[in-house]
């Protein structure tokens, strides 16, 4: 899984990536809004891919960390950061084990990652998030809904329901599709939690008390 993302990164075309910042859309969204209410003050954005949301929290003045378990994907955010003059803490490590100290963050966010790995890594991924955080800090991981390409790709469904992707361009890629209902599966007991459903992504805020 880890080499999919590697090569993934390794072989994206420049011009998607600047497409994509090009498109980007810098005002406050639900992330910005919680980490403001819970008075977040380091953060640490994990799987943080080419480094476009890093910069965000950047420039609503947070201390940020970032990782991602592509190497190549680092060096990409350390390139933006270094266009756009921006700083944070950058490191290559796996979300399964960031490395980090135990409560080390006031908050920690995941945009797009938690769903693609198994369930079985994915409860161990948000444990792992929980563990870094400080208590009276918060999680925050986003989940994409099941869109028509996730279903058309090949692929077969394990007896997780994870979508194992066995050729084509996603050849070796995991997807597991969650409702409101089923991302608790994921969620270690006694933790605060709330779900919000924007157009079918749900965004998932864990307050650790």
């Amino acid at each position: 899984m880890d080499n999919f993302w590697e090569s993934s990164w390794v072989n994206v075309d420049p011009k998607r990536i600047n497409e994509y910042i090009n498109k980007s859309n810098t005002s406050e969204d639900i992330i910005i809004k919680y980490l403001r209410q819970y008075n977040v003050k380091n953060v640490c954005d994990a799987g943080c891919g080419c480094g476009l949301y890093t910069c965000k929290l950047i420039s609503f003045c947070f201390d940020v960390h970032a990782f991602d378990v592509s190497e190549h994907a680092i060096m990409i955010t350390k390139e933006l950061l270094s266009h756009v003059h921006l700083e944070a803490k950058l490191k290559t490590a796996s979300i399964l084990d960031t490395g980090y100290k135990n409560e080390q963050f006031d908050g920690v966010i995941s945009k797009d990652v938690i769903d693609h790995m198994s369930k079985v890594s994915a409860l161990k991924s948000v444990t792992e998030m929980l563990r870094i955080t400080k208590h009276g800090g918060i999680v925050i991981f986003t989940l994409d809904s099941l869109d028509e390409e996730y279903i058309t790709e090949t692929h077969i469904v394990n007896t997780d329901e994870d979508f194992v992707y066995t050729d084509g361009k996603w050849k070796g890629m995991i997807f597991h599709p969650y409702t409101k209902e089923t991302v608790h599966d994921i969620i270690p007991k006694n933790v605060l939690t709330e779900i919000v459903n924007e157009n079918g992504e749900l965004t998932v805020i864990l307050n650790k008390i």
